[in-house]
């Protein structure tokens, strides 16, 4: 099973072979190089410089374990967006299957196979016409390609194109990435069919390359707000020969919408040449552009507007061209939205978290957008700003209008930013060299610069919020120390009997004089009293051995941070829930602010975003950290509002509340909630079920109730005195959220 269906004509080795898989007359791309758009980028597969072959060498790999990504034999690609595979066969050839397999079952959160695939096939290899494709927005597909769930153990699955009766010399994959995707062989099965008698549909012409930039968008479909602007995201791909000629972009909008705002290229998409095309059917934007040198998600950030009522749909066309390179005129679908507003919480944190005031400024109307969909608080990145004065001019409105302010640093990693080639920073060795990470026992002038920056920067942003990201050693942590003569002589003198201890103690030292520094700085400025948070520092735990949590906390340290990066499959959604949850429990206080993503390890549809937002605030947190900021969007964005509009009447309940025990429900399906005395917060989900289901909720205490749908906002049931259960159906939405009141 793990290795996917045995096909009619092949036979399974116990290695997961097929007899035809090796055989040339068989496997036309068997030892064809396969050409890549972007170059994959993972380290670990990559070793020995033989991605090129490696997908198509026959050779599986034989890791027992299933981790493809610790295999040379494999290709992998690290956030990477859209992915471009191609493999010339050398001749047109009949095609009956193309194959690939792919690492999946998220053994750690991020490794899955791809949101959606495309198979294309040319002739030429400039024309690509597309001949099949996967996609999970599309319902029935993962159980016809008989793709197994991710629940955390690694699996290989063969993802098989079967049927095809098509024909090329080249044959193409297009493919979106999770966090972490990596595959370790490619097939392409010859047809039986005459090759001269397959004809191509021109609907199925595809502007896929893998020798000249792309364009493209990260979703199948794009959603513009009708009542606030909101962006969506545009990426590129950059072949590493792509050379450097010029290049336009042109995009036609249907009638009744238009751009706003935004930019590709760097280039302001309302300077854009614009004419009538097609009777006024469309409008088209068109900009001369420098060519850039590397692939980006964040290539283009527009924002679309127009007088479409919610709901309706139509597609925008667009075109890239570049020296002689000219993509066909391709449609993306494009729909209306209207993004109710929400009302602005006063207790939860609701911001866009790795954020910067930059593209707040980009943003056209942003703070309106903003109080729309709920948020209460601005992100920056202080360190940046310098002295931009449109940005802490934007900066201070926010806070006349009311909103909070999260300011996000990379502390302690600046003092080897700004002096890398002072050997002091460095563990010290009785040879007389040095390590190539911060010493933990270093305190010299450079640390005491890094402390007067933190805190002359947190001065003048004056944040109600400072989240730091500090990851200045491995997982392993500072493991220079015990060769270092500084760290040895500062255990010596500091009376603690184990490196373990001495390491957490200087951890401790470092964390306290950060948040000193900040206090004292931001109270002399007349500022509020920050709270403090650190990237996946979590109670119990100690980060990277140097860090500890429960140790800081609450004193020096008011909230914990798990990190979820995760393509939001059913098997993640629970899985940010469960961990926000664990959080909660070993914590006296809903001080739970959760890094999860917008997209950046593998998009999502708006409905899962939504999901997982739910899980995080039925769990006990208080609030939801975001990286990246690159790939937000409309659909993500009317997801964000529609959950803050359910939980702002409850934030009392979420924050004052203790994680709720002793409900079950009938069938048993997933639980989460949270309660003060009788008054209850609960969310009932099926992620992994498609069917219509009706499940009965049976609370811990019986008493008159009401039961609101606080995602409607309308009365679900009554429950009457000395009864303790009401019933949740479940059809296209697979999680429900209630306020169970007394009355």
């Amino acid at each position: 099973m793990l290795f996917g269906i045995v096909a009619a004509l092949g036979v399974l080795t116990a290695a997961g072979i097929e007899l035809r898989d090796t055989d040339p007359a068989r496997n036309a791309a068997l030892g064809k190089p396969s050409t890549f758009a972007p170059t994959p980028n993972y380290s670990l597969t990559a070793k020995g410089d033989t991605d090129t072959a490696d997908l198509t060498d026959g050779t599986l790999s034989s890791r027992e374990d299933l981790k493809l990504w610790f295999d040379a034999k494999a290709v992998g690609w690290s956030y990477a967006g859209l992915a471009q595979v191609a493999v010339d066969l050398g001749k047109v050839c009949a095609i009956e299957e193309v194959a690939i397999r792919f690492q999946g079952g998220s053994p750690q959160a991020g490794i899955c196979i791809p949101g959606w695939l495309e198979v294309v096939v040319s002739d030429d290899g400039t024309s690509y016409y597309r001949v099949a494709s996967y996609s999970k927005w599309r319902p029935g597909d993962k159980e016809k390609y008989a793709i197994l769930r991710n629940e955390g153990e690694a699996w290989v699955h063969r993802l098989r194109f079967r049927d095809l009766r098509t024909r090329g010399r080249f044959v193409g994959l297009s493919f979106y990435c999770a966090g972490l995707t990596v595959a370790d062989e490619l097939y392409v099965f010859r047809g039986s069919h005459s090759a001269d008698e397959v004809e191509f549909d021109p609907a199925d012409l595809t502007d896929f390359t893998v020798s000249a930039r792309k364009l493209y968008f990260h979703k199948p479909r794009l959603y513009f707000a009708t009542n606030i602007n909101t962006p969506n995201p545009i990426g590129l791909i950059v072949p590493h020969d792509a050379g450097n000629a010029p290049m336009s972009v042109s995009i036609d909008l249907p009638h009744g919408t238009r751009f706003v705002g935004g930019s590709i290229g760097g280039e302001q998409v309302l300077r854009a040449a614009r004419t009538a095309v097609e009777n006024g059917a469309y409008t088209r934007y068109r900009l001369e552009l420098t060519a850039p040198g590397a692939s980006t998600k964040t290539w283009g950030r527009v924002y679309i507007s127009g007088d479409w009522p919610s709901g309706k749909r139509g597609a925008l066309r667009y075109r890239l061209s570049c020296g002689t390179h000219v993509s066909p005129l391709m449609p993306a679908p494009l729909e209306a939205v209207r993004i109710e507003p929400a009302p602005t919480p006063e207790r939860l944190m609701t911001s866009l978290g790795w954020w910067n005031l930059t593209s707040t400024l980009a943003w056209p109307d942003a703070l309106r957008a903003f109080r729309a969909i709920g948020l209460n608080t601005i992100s920056t990145f202080g360190h940046w700003m310098k002295d931009d004065e449109a940005q802490w001019e934007l900066l201070e409105r926010a806070r006349r209008e009311g909103f909070k302010i999260l300011n996000i640093d990379s502390t302690y990693h600046r003092i080897l930013d700004r002096h890398k080639r002072e050997s002091e920073l460095y563990c010290q060795f009785e040879d007389g060299t040095h390590g190539t990470r911060l010493c933990p026992s270093y305190r010299g002038k450079f640390y005491q610069e890094e402390l007067q920056r933190i805190a002359g920067q947190c001065a003048r942003v004056n944040p109600n919020y400072l989240s730091t990201d500090i990851e200045l050693w491995t997982w392993r942590g500072p493991v220079d120390a015990k060769k270092c003569t500084r760290c040895k002589a500062d255990l010596a003198r500091s009376g603690v009997e184990s490196w373990e201890q001495w390491q957490l103690q200087k951890g401790y030292e470092m964390w306290r004089d950060l948040v000193t520094a900040v206090r004292d700085s931001v109270r002399a400025a007349g500022g509020p009293e920050v709270e403090f948070g650190c990237y996946d520092w979590r109670p119990g735990q100690n980060y990277q051995f140097t860090w500890p949590f429960d140790r800081l906390y609450p004193e020096y340290l008011q909230n914990s941070q798990v990190s979820t990066y995760t393509p939001l499959e059913p098997y993640h959604i629970a899985l940010v829930g469960d961990e926000a949850r664990a959080d909660r429990q070993r914590l006296p206080r809903a001080d739970v602010l959760p890094w999860i993503t917008p997209g950046d390890a593998g998009t999502f549809p708006g409905r899962a975003f939504k999901y997982a937002l739910l899980e995080c605030f039925a769990n006990g947190s208080r609030g939801v950290h975001f990286w990246s900021g690159r790939v937000w969007d409309t659909e993500s964005l009317a997801a964000y509002a529609d959950v803050i509009r359910a939980i702002a009447p409850v934030e009392d309940v979420i924050i004052g509340g203790d994680l709720l025990e002793g409900a079950s429900t009938e069938p048993e399906v997933r639980l989460s909630g949270v309660r003060r005395g009788d008054d209850m917060v609960l969310l009932v989900a099926d992620y992994f079920g498609t069917e219509p289901l009706t499940v009965t909720v049976s609370l811990p205490t019986p008493g008159p109730s009401t039961v609101t749908d606080l995602m409607t906002g309308k009365p679900l049931t009554a429950i009457a005195g000395g009864e303790r259960s009401f019933q949740v159906r479940f059809g296209e939405e697979r999680a429900g959220l209630v306020h169970v009141r007394p009355r």
